[in-house]
């Protein structure tokens, strides 16, 4: 019988493959679940929305999002890396989950390693705002006011890549200020426009708002090039900071032991609407540019951007929490 044993292993190795292909080719079956780590009704709620609106025509099945708030996106993050590595439980991912919180929270359940890429969907920048009534009007000046305050001057930051982009340009200028937190971005708003702070960056989707109210004033935005929703804001290069460059991008990610197939379905229909007009003019009106890509251009995203935080953290810019 013995002889027999290596023949029935094949045998059963290749049932599970022919199992696994035909999951595959019959994918999806059941709805699709879209988990983002941020409340319902902000910018990145609209745009993962957008997406999966969208991808439910190209699929052809009911796709339903998932707010999943709190921990800087942990929350939502961890309930994906758990999830059913089946293609049903997708992550919408911002760029600080899987990079700055690496060295924002102390033993996080999860790593990188228990996800797999899926794709690029878009990429913004973020803004370098004060207040509207400020009497700062270019990042030179705000340069100024802060050495002149010698560290008593305030800055607020809302997530990792803001309190990243603050950090990055203070070095650059050799300037200081002080620490303030906030949950969300409409807290340090709100603080900015009392004069509580006297700066922070903030995603160019959630300033556009503002500053068609003349809410916040915008300095200069943290991209090499400018957003094409705010073509008056000069980047940070343009501005004196040289090789400034911190983006915010979006992506999707599947459980890491998500067959590559099912991945290989996703990716093609997720790059199909990125590459629409339709998407790239609906990203456009909100401050995103379309970022149409693959499994390695968005890992290619995470390495970059967690190195930048890994420099950060080494320096004793970054306070890990609990």
């Amino acid at each position: 019988m013995k002889l027999f044993r290596p023949v029935a292993l094949c045998a059963a190795v290749l049932l599970a493959l022919s199992a696994t292909n035909a999951g595959a080719q019959d994918y999806p079956v059941r709805p699709i679940k879209i988990l983002i780590g941020l409340p319902a009704g902000g910018g990145a709620d609209v745009i993962v929305r957008y997406f999966a609106d969208q991808l439910k025509n190209s699929l052809g099945q009911t796709v339903v999002v998932e707010n999943k708030p709190g921990a800087g996106g942990n929350i939502a993050t961890q309930a994906v890396a758990s999830a059913e590595a089946d293609g049903y439980t997708l992550l919408f991912s911002t760029s600080n989950p899987l990079t700055g919180n690496f060295y924002l929270y102390k033993n996080l359940p999860f790593t990188i390693h228990d996800f797999a890429p899926v794709t690029t969907l878009g990429q913004g920048s973020f803004a370098l705002a004060v207040g509207g009534k400020s009497n700062i009007n270019t990042l030179p000046e705000l340069t100024a006011m802060l050495k002149e305050k010698a560290g008593k001057a305030a800055y607020g930051t809302p997530t990792s890549i803001s309190l990243a982009s603050a950090e990055v340009y203070m070095a650059a200028v050799g300037a200081t200020a002080r620490l303030v937190r906030y949950k969300s971005s409409t807290q340090a708003l709100n603080e900015l426009k009392a004069g509580e702070i006297d700066y922070f960056f903030l995603d160019s989707t959630g300033a556009i708002g503002p500053v068609k109210r003349g809410d916040i004033r915008l300095l200069a935005v943290t991209t090499t090039t400018r957003t094409t929703a705010l073509p008056d804001v000069p980047t940070m290069q343009e501005a004196g900071i040289k090789d400034f460059d911190l983006s915010s991008w979006f992506g999707i990610f599947a459980p890491a032991r998500t067959p590559k197939a099912i991945r290989d379905k996703l990716q093609k229909a997720f790059d199909h609407i990125v590459r629409r007009k339709e998407t790239s003019d609906f990203l456009t009106n909100i401050g995103i540019e379309a970022l149409p890509g693959s499994p390695e251009k968005l890992m290619e995203l995470v390495r970059g951007q967690t190195e930048t935080y890994r420099k950060l953290s080494e320096s004793g810019k970054l306070d890990a929490a609990e």
